[in-house]
């Protein structure tokens, strides 16, 4: 097995083609964010970011986009922003981690949405996690029975009551799947930097980050059939009250970025916008959202699947990663105790 390590812009008609045959070896890889756009688009806004090929046999064998953050360690490409990690790969190859960690030229690769059964990093995993999907395959009407049978029988009914007593008060709805508004998109990523502020501080605002919002800017503008950005709205009357924007791979759309006008709460229009985006993207030909990872309430609601993900690192030696490990399980077993709890209620009422 050869290693060769080069930058996106290294990537010819030859690796491209090669790229896109590796990914029809698993179904997580109709991920947008194991398209070769995503990451070339990644690496125009982030200096760090590399490319490792395997070779073995002659061929391509795995691609594994990723940032070099110095010589000791290493993540996926598109860092935090990365609901999906990892290398595309071929089915059952198996990679030495020594090796693939020599040719990246680091010491340490962190994961944390690496989709278990991915080669063997799985069992370098302290944390599991899992992201939940809504199967459209066979149309909006086959998903909504598998909703009832699954989930939850009245929810869909819920959003359409929600969505007359919204227009009796507000206007008619109008809701749009693939918006050209730039007005709506800046309006949707304020509301996102709000929330952000409101709910996890100002110091975890992503989108005051330079290379963050390069490259959903890029993506916004992408458009092809492999990979597009997707901009969705919600308007009552003459009012925007919820918008989402994600990025789609042929039959897959990613829910990234969600958001609406806290005003009309009472209306759920986050639970509005979702089912139209379902019901919408269906009749497109999309057959599974992936809401990401995380087990909020909504996710919850309206998923009739999930891919199984987990988090960990590779190290070389192999005692830095069970370090880390037992850090991470030692702050878990903190946030569990009743000290962790202890604590919580001091700096939430800020004593």
């Amino acid at each position: 097995m050869k290693f060769s390590l080069i930058k996106a812009d290294e990537l010819d008609a030859s690796l491209m083609t090669q790229w896109a045959a590796l990914r029809k070896h698993d179904l997580v890889y109709d991920s947008p964010y194991y398209a070769p756009a995503f990451s070339t688009i990644v690496a125009q806004a982030r200096a760090d970011a590399r490319i490792l090929l395997c070779e073995d046999a002659g061929e391509i064998a795995a691609i594994l986009p990723f940032h070099a953050w110095d010589k000791f360690r290493a993540v996926s490409i598109g860092d935090f922003l990365a609901d999906y990690q990892g290398p595309i790969s071929r089915s059952g190859l198996d990679m030495p981690f020594g090796e693939m960690l020599a040719a990246m030229q680091c010491r340490h690769f962190a994961f944390n949405h690496m989709p278990v059964g991915l080669g063997k990093f799985q069992q370098y995993a302290w944390m599991h996690s899992q992201s939940h999907i809504l199967d459209l395959a066979g149309g909006f009407d086959a998903y909504a029975q598998r909703l009832t049978e699954q989930r939850d029988a009245s929810l869909l009914k819920k959003v359409a009551t929600n969505e007359r007593k919204l227009s009796k008060k507000h206007g008619e709805l109008r809701f749009e799947l693939q918006s050209g508004s730039h007005a709506d998109y800046l309006a949707l990523l304020a509301g996102k930097s709000d929330q952000f502020q409101r709910t996890v501080g100002a110091e975890h605002d992503i989108f005051k980050r330079d290379w963050v919002r390069q490259v959903v800017d890029e993506i916004r503008l992408s458009n092809s059939p492999d990979f597009a950005g997707m901009l969705s709205t919600l308007y009552a009357g003459d009012t925007l009250i919820a918008a989402h924007f994600g990025m789609r791979s042929g039959k897959v759309l990613h829910y990234w970025f969600p958001w609406y006008d806290t005003a009309f709460a009472e209306f759920s229009p986050g639970l509005i916008l979702l089912a139209q985006c379902a019901r919408h993207a269906a009749q497109i030909g999309i057959q599974s959202i992936d809401l990401g990872r995380g087990d909020q309430a909504y996710k919850l609601r309206f998923a009739t699947g999930a891919h199984q993900l987990c988090e960990g690192a590779i190290s070389s030696p192999a005692i830095l990663g069970k370090m880390q490990a037992g850090v991470y399980q030692a702050k878990q077993a903190l946030k569990a105790s009743s000290l962790g709890q202890y604590l919580r209620t001091l700096r939430q009422t800020g004593k």
